[in-house]
């Protein structure tokens, strides 16, 4: 099986993927799997945005650098120059953005220091799987009550609706 990948240039190649069947013997290996496979995909996602972010951090480090050689050429300029002062590098706004910006990365950087603090990187300790399970299989049952609760509720809007559509047939049938 094989489908089309765009690339830069004009040209469409042919990436092959591959479709796995695994045998899994029981529910609890097949919910297991199931979770694992969830947790990579989250840590899949998470590496893209980090990924992406690592990209804006560069751009932004740039723009930042660019703003400071500015501003040092706009210093010199005002010490070497005695005509009416140039127009402010940074508009107010903008200083105002940058300054919530500084400060949020300056917070998202001191909150995810404190979580690193505070786990221990494999620490050989996994929750019990069985634990997990039970607790996967709570929060199923509660979606599932809520989802009954649903359907009977909706069902029985069915009905009321069905009933109104015979009685104005009737109704219209009668004046015919």
């Amino acid at each position: 099986m094989y489908r089309e990948l765009p690339h830069a240039n004009t040209h469409r190649m042919a990436a092959a993927y591959t479709i796995l069947i695994l045998p899994l013997h029981d529910s609890r290996e097949a919910l297991t799997f199931y979770l694992w496979l969830r947790r990579m995909k989250e840590l899949e996602q998470e590496r893209d945005a980090l990924l992406d972010g690592v990209q804006l951090v560069e751009k932004a480090r740039e723009w930042y650098r660019e703003r400071l050689q500015e501003s040092v050429q706009q210093r010199d300029w005002q010490g070497t120059l005695d005509q009416a002062p140039p127009p402010p590098l940074l508009g107010s706004t903008l200083l105002v953005q940058i300054q919530e910006v500084n400060r949020f990365l300056s917070d998202l950087i001191s909150s995810s220091e404190k979580v690193n603090r505070r786990q221990t990187p494999y620490s050989g300790k996994h929750p019990d799987p069985l634990v997990t399970l039970r607790s996967q299989n709570q929060l199923l049952t509660r979606e599932l009550s809520t989802q009954n609760e649903r359907i009977w509720k909706l069902q029985r809007e069915n009905e009321s609706l069905y009933r109104e559509l015979e009685e104005r047939h009737i109704h219209r049938a009668t004046f015919i």
